[in-house]
């Protein structure tokens, strides 16, 4: 037969065999575990809060004005009725599928040979993880633009729905950028603003370190303050008027080529009030599997499917996105 690429071929047991001798005919098998350093979901996901939708257009009302008081003369008392107005705010909720099949024959050979079940565990979970997978890049990257009319099938990306946005220039600090957005916010007369945490792309993190590694003054800005995330995951902190916000490394945060200058990128940056993004989900907040009934061609069918869209709610004032322009740095894969 044909050697070209793909074309099947008969060949010898000893071809086959990795190891003869008196006692001994060694042939090809394979470690059980799989190499497998793949990344499966967001941090963000490890904090967000899930709430149920409250329908196909999930809804909820915000309030941003309180109105009345006024000085009066206290021996001739006289008062105004006010109305304080609530906003309905609603959001489409999207469903996110993955599926996979074993072929009757595979199943078959793969049991005989003693592996399908570990074979199956770990193809039935990376199908459930690639859904996790596609939704934890889709909280920031989701490319629909909005979240009553949708445009597309995705999620509106978190930085999409902030409209409280800064950039930090090639020579400019990140830290002051950092400090100065969250400043403004905690200075608002208008809102309680408490933001509870930064999360940066993990280039943008390498060049915000490089810079406290140059500063005369991290010592007391970032270097020696550390927080917890999530379990096991410890993270550098920084000083703001918001108290010590820890700095979370995202690999999913937006990154862009910057528009000025193609050897610079944008490095996505945002600051959030966490209690006020939400995933709001039907059913359940994990991902449904389904099973499906043999069918004529004999395939064993299971389908995956996520349920929900997430919202930053008081997106023009509980958060801000910024872009720090700095030389491109490659990432890997």
């Amino acid at each position: 037969m044909s050697n070209r690429v793909g074309a099947a071929q008969f060949v010898t047991m000893a071809a086959a065999t990795q190891f003869q001798g008196p006692g001994a005919l060694i042939t090809d098998d394979f470690q059980r575990e799989i190499t497998d350093a793949l990344r499966r979901n967001s941090v963000l996901e490890g904090r967000l809060f899930y709430t149920p939708a409250t329908g196909d257009f999930s809804t909820y009302y915000e309030q941003t004005e309180i109105n009345g008081g006024e000085f009066v003369n206290p021996r001739s008392l006289t008062s105004t009725a006010v109305t304080n107005e609530k906003t309905p705010h609603s959001l489409k909720v999207k469903a996110i599928t993955n599926q996979v099949n074993f072929g009757h024959y595979d199943v078959i050979l793969a049991n005989q040979q003693g592996n399908f079940e570990d074979l199956e565990a770990k193809d039935l979970n990376d199908m459930l993880n690639a859904i996790g997978l596609t939704h934890g890049k889709a909280l920031w990257r989701g490319t629909d633009t909005s979240l009553t009319v949708p445009t597309t099938l995705q999620y509106v990306g978190i930085p999409k729905q902030i409209t409280n946005t800064f950039t930090v220039g090639p020579s400019a600090s990140i830290v002051t950028a950092i400090r100065a957005a969250v400043s403004a916010m905690v200075a608002s007369e208008k809102f309680e603003l408490r933001p509870t945490a930064i999360y940066i792309d993990p280039i943008g993190h390498y060049y915000l370190e490089e810079e406290e590694r140059q500063s005369s003054n991290n010592q007391t800005q970032i270097s020696n303050l550390r927080k917890t995330t999530v379990a096991g995951m410890e993270v550098l902190a920084i000083v703001t008027a918001a108290g010590v916000l820890p700095i979370i490394p995202e690999p999913f945060m937006i990154s862009e080529t910057n528009a000025d200058n193609p050897l610079n990128t944008d490095y996505g940056i945002a600051i959030v009030t966490e209690s006020m993004i939400e995933y709001h989900y039907v059913g359940q907040k994990g991902i449904y599997l389904f099973e499906l009934g043999t069918t004529t061609d004999l395939q064993k069918k299971y389908v995956g499917i996520k349920y929900g869209a997430p919202v930053a709610k008081g997106g023009s004032y509980a958060h801000a996105f910024g872009k720090i322009v700095r030389p491109t740095l490659e990432k890997i894969g």
